[in-house]
């Protein structure tokens, strides 16, 4: 029988010098990361140690105890206010105690570096994005509940109120936002709180008044809540110098002007606005415009000059084209009724009515998703030049 030596099972591990080297290296970086940790704590008080670690723990009801008993404790530590301000207060919604430690923490030292959620940043840098941050979330929150009364418009006071929270947590975050309580106006006007509504729009003027958004929303707040155009004046005034070209702002300012009897000045503005404007299409809506006051005011030449203008600039402009036959057709007015001026005379009536019938047909020809507008427009000139040609 053939004996069998059985050997013993057994791995051998060779373990070069520079394998040592390594483990012993990794052993170091863990033991110096322990004490650095250990050190770390040892220089926080026990009340912030015991905040820290309850946050760790997910525990903010005994967090919310012990960090206000740790600023007693380090009231120099800057970061004890923010690290409460965002782990206590933003959860809760509560704004503005927030923002009060936010300012506690730059107020203390703005400059120095602490950590916050594991990352080491400059207070004022911390806060800085933090209110970025939460004001974001607040913001778009409230165009999200203002996005549904698109979608649900019976319930659109409810939305609205929804929205008119967020807008508002927005503005205590971030109160220097002109943006956010220009929005916050509007939600209380749509939602038939004008005095709020006024009152949020002054603020944003305030806080920013070099803002065009914020201008031109208090102008029209402001008059659509019955405000007189001598205090509406101002903000339209302010909006056309920060952007002298904004056609919405320039007809708003002229119109304001109108309605305080000061025609000239009305004209003024746009004049002054197209002379300073390079681009075709945006000189073509000031023309545009210049050409409705020239109507409203009765001077049909200029008014058809001012239109002629518009749509040689802008082939597309059917409401120029239109505006030149409403000024033709005013002069027919004029000459049927023998008004502004002019001398009753029928043929010169009936003349300017068939120059409006043939520049509404063109216009016709061209624009035809709106032909049954026109038509009506059509309908109208043709029975007044019948009544002048005695038919």
């Amino acid at each position: 029988m053939t004996t069998h030596t059985r050997l013993n099972s057994k791995i051998l591990i060779r373990i070069s010098n520079e394998d040592v080297c390594v483990m012993f290296k990794n052993i170091i970086l863990k033991i110096n990361a322990f004490f650095l940790s250990v050190l770390f704590i040892s220089c926080s008080s026990q009340e912030y140690t015991t905040a820290k670690l309850a946050i760790q723990q997910s525990d903010f009801k005994k967090a919310a105890e012990w960090l206000p008993k740790a600023m007693e404790v380090e009231p120099n530590n800057p970061e004890i206010p923010i690290v409460m301000a965002i782990e206590i207060h933003a959860k809760n919604n509560e704004w503005e105690e927030m923002v009060s430690l936010f300012n506690k923490a730059k107020e203390i030292d703005s400059k120095k570096e602490i950590e916050v959620r594991q990352a080491f940043i400059v207070v004022e840098e911390a806060v800085k994005n933090y209110i970025e941050y939460y004001w974001a979330q607040e913001f778009n929150a409230g165009v999200e509940q203002f996005k549904k009364i698109q979608e649900d418009s019976d319930n659109k006071p409810k939305y609205l109120k929804a929205a008119i929270r967020h807008f508002s947590s927005a503005a205590i975050i971030n109160p220097s936002d002109a943006n956010t309580h220009a929005t916050l106006a509007k939600c209380y006007f749509d939602l038939g709180d004008k005095q709020s509504a006024i009152e949020a729009t002054l603020v944003a003027v305030k806080k920013n008044p070099d803002s065009f958004e914020a201008n031109f929303s208090a102008g029209q707040i402001l008059g659509r809540a019955g405000r007189s155009s001598d205090e509406v004046l101002p903000y339209y005034k302010k909006a056309t110098e920060i952007e002298p070209s904004n056609s919405k702002a320039l007809r708003e300012l002229a119109g304001t002007y109108y309605d305080l009897g000061n025609k000239k000045k009305s004209i003024e503005v746009f004049e002054n606005a197209i002379s300073n404007e390079d681009n075709d299409t945006t000189k073509a809506d000031l023309y545009f415009n210049l050409g409705v006051i020239h109507n409203q005011m009765n001077n049909y030449e200029a008014a058809e000059s001012a239109f002629d203008e518009a749509f040689f600039l802008n082939e597309d402009d059917f409401e120029a084209a239109l505006g030149m036959a409403r000024s033709y057709e005013g002069y027919g007015d004029n000459f049927m009724n023998g008004s502004q001026g002019f001398e009753k005379n029928l043929n010169e009536a009936a003349r300017w009515y068939r120059k409006a019938e043939k520049k509404i047909k063109s216009v016709m020809i061209i624009d035809i998703e709106n032909k049954v507008t026109y038509q009506k427009n059509l309908e109208l000139v043709r029975y007044k030049r019948d009544v002048a040609e005695g038919n």
